[in-house]
């Protein structure tokens, strides 16, 4: 189980050592890691100080995961302007102090009964490839001194070093080819940077690591690096951690979190990772396929489901901004988006005001103030909540074709960058039933009469008393406006849709699903839960 597997960084949760062990053990963790003890470094611990470390975690049943070392935090050559980090608690030395201590760091971490060191790559030059030979040298020669003395040294990736990026910590190891020195992979640490594109950047290191540091971070729009708690952030956590899995990764995850809230403490910063954490592995995937281009997740339950979908859309909205201004999403509104539209809104690092908001259909008929339009319920579960900068309701109650052409004219404005939507039982998406639904309809949106199994779902819904209530006509988007989004997040729940999850990704490619067209979409995604799957095989 992972969670047996998952450590933090004691001075992350308090500069008080007995403090940081007493909360670790508290939240059932396995692990902990030393940097620093008391404020001071790990690498200049005495014997004495290495002892009490030593037994006061083994009192708290704790495991040392590693010694989070400063080694090599130093320039290679001081006459020139390098980059610099924090060095917690170290002074600046020369290279040959750095190899000085070498010896010493390896007898603390066997003292502490642990075989790896984390290590950096000198502080980053202005050209860090015009020095890479020089650092893969002294590294080279570390590594001899680590594989003599039975420990590794992990090699992780820190903007501030030589090794900033996933693709130089790889070469480097590579480079090395020593048992005594792998990857340290901290996706956070590299989100924080400008070469961010995940699993592009997990894929250079996936076959090197032997360690990982968690921590979640994004650039915010002035583009400055920001830690926020894990889920939070640019790092798909959850497909990082489904992929080191499946990549057979059976070493440790270490949070290091980096974040601590305004007005709070590190414990308090850690805490919420933690919990981000842990939300997000109760949030696995119990079954995963893909029909055509359609990519397909089942979860346990509503909840789960609801999350995961949420997380993902999040991630990818908060992609999009940190390269577009302005970012453009439709949402449907029906309560099988209550749990993903409760959980979006709680999702942290989104920029709500650079976000145009869109809806996609709306009954005729309702009085504007009736609690059943789409408008009010988007309103009320999101709108109101995150505040868009752009919100564009759709108003049925104008002239029809009028409202069709202004509407058109604002979504046509510029591409869609997100669509967020759901299935009918009857199969459709938006209010394309199959009696009016066409792959190739030219029109933007369009008035269309609603099918009886559509009416018949909106008081099984709940949204009716019965099924002359629910209004016979309606304005909806239609199938190609659907498929022209970026990237499609649907969210489809509960034993109702069973039917038709199972036409959409198994029937004929054919209106009579209007669904069915999603397994064609390049980026689409369905989010379902075992209600709406079936069984798993």
């Amino acid at each position: 189980m992972i969670e047996d597997r998952l450590g933090v960084i004691s001075d992350e949760v308090s500069d008080d050592f007995i403090e940081a062990l007493d909360w670790i053990r508290a939240e059932g963790l396995k692990y902990v890691e030393i940097r620093t003890v008391d404020g001071v470094n790990a690498a200049n611990l005495n014997d004495e100080q290495v002892e009490r470390v030593r037994t006061e975690a083994a009192k708290r049943g704790l495991r040392i995961s590693a010694l989070a070392s400063p080694l090599f935090k130093c320039a290679l050559d001081p006459s020139r302007s390098v980059a610099s980090g924090d060095r917690f608690g170290q002074a600046e030395e020369s290279v040959e102090a750095h190899f000085a201590k070498l010896e010493r760091v390896i007898d603390i971490a066997r003292k502490l009964g642990t075989s790896y060191i984390r290590i950096f790559s000198f502080w980053r030059e202005s050209n860090p490839a015009q020095y890479a030979n020089e650092v893969a040298d002294h590294l080279k020669k570390a590594a001899a001194v680590a594989e003599r003395h039975g420990v590794t040294l992990l090699l992780e990736n820190e903007g501030s070093c030589n090794g900033g990026y996933a693709s130089e910590v790889a070469w480097f190891v590579r480079e090395i080819g020593s048992p005594g020195l792998k990857a340290l992979w901290d996706p956070g640490n590299e989100a924080l940077g400008v070469y961010w594109s995940y699993p592009k950047v997990y894929n250079e290191v996936k076959d090197l690591l032997a360690h990982v540091h968690l921590k979640d971070a994004f650039i915010d729009s002035m583009g400055n690096p920001v830690c926020v708690p894990i889920g939070s952030g640019r790092v798909p956590y959850l497909r990082q951690i489904l992929d080191l899995e499946a990549q057979g990764y059976q070493g440790l995850y270490v949070i290091e979190t980096h974040y601590i809230p305004p007005g709070g403490s590190k414990m308090d910063g850690t805490k919420k990772s933690l919990e981000g954490l842990r939300r997000l592995l109760n949030h696995r995937t119990v079954q995963e396929e893909r029909a055509g281009h359609l990519n397909v997740k089942v979860y346990e339950n509503r909840r789960g489901m609801g999350a995961a979908a949420a997380e993902a859309a999040a991630a990818k909205i908060k992609e999009l901004q940190s390269r577009k201004e302005n970012v453009r999403i439709i949402f449907a509104a029906a309560p099988s988006q209550n749990e993903f539209l409760a959980e979006l809104v709680q999702q942290q690092g989104i920029d709500w005001s650079r976000i145009t908001a869109f809806h996609m259909d709306e009954y005729i008929g309702l009085p504007d103030d009736a609690p059943q339009k789409f408008s009010r319920f988007l309103t009320d579960r999101l709108f109101d909540l995150v505040h868009p900068g752009e919100v564009h309701l759709i108003r049925s109650a104008t002239e029809i074709e009028q409202e069709c052409r202004r509407y058109s004219e604002l979504l046509a404005e510029a591409p869609i960058d997100v669509i967020c939507l759901g299935i009918g039982e009857n199969g459709h998406i938006a209010f394309n039933d199959p009696p009016v639904a066409d792959f190739a309809d030219e029109r933007m949106m369009k008035p269309v009469e609603l099918d009886a199994a559509c009416r018949q779902q909106q008081v099984n819904d709940g949204c009716f008393p019965d099924f002359d209530a629910v209004p016979t006509h309606a304005l909806t988007l239609t199938i190609p406006t659907m498929m022209s989004g970026a990237h499609l997040f649907c969210i489809v729940p509960g034993p109702n849709k069973r039917d038709a999850v199972s036409q959409t990704l198994h029937g004929p490619l054919a209106v009579a699903c209007p669904a069915s067209i999603l397994r064609t979409h390049p980026d689409c995604t369905l989010f379902t839960d075992l209600d709406a799957y079936g069984s798993v095989q």
